[in-house]
């Protein structure tokens, strides 16, 4: 594998492991919105809470694609990445709120 397709692979990883998450902050959404009285969408979302949860997608995807080095690109492998970025998330955040100190 030469260094430009270990780069493409890392940054696809990367990118996957966004998609995983912005389809986990989808559905957050549309939970919110059918929990929310008066029904108005983005009422009483944090956009930092966001901004953070998308990036640990973006780290989630790229450690699991500096694992996968040396697979091929197949649909298989594309599918892990985004389950990653969705499952991952989930768990980097759980870890971080449980060993970190409240504030």
């Amino acid at each position: 594998m030469s260094i430009c397709e270990t780069a493409i692979f890392i940054f696809m990883g990367a990118f996957l492991g966004m998609v995983g998450q912005l389809i986990r902050v989808i559905i957050g959404l549309k939970k919110l919105k059918e929990k929310t009285p008066s029904g108005k969408f983005g009422e009483g979302v944090d956009g930092k809470q966001l901004v953070i949860s998308i990036l640990i997608g973006v780290a989630a995807g790229t450690i699991a694609a500096i694992t996968m080095l040396g697979q091929t690109m197949e649909k298989q492998t594309l599918f892990t990445l985004v389950a990653v970025g969705y499952a991952g998330a989930d768990f980097i955040e759980g870890f971080i709120k449980k060993n970190s100190p409240q504030l």
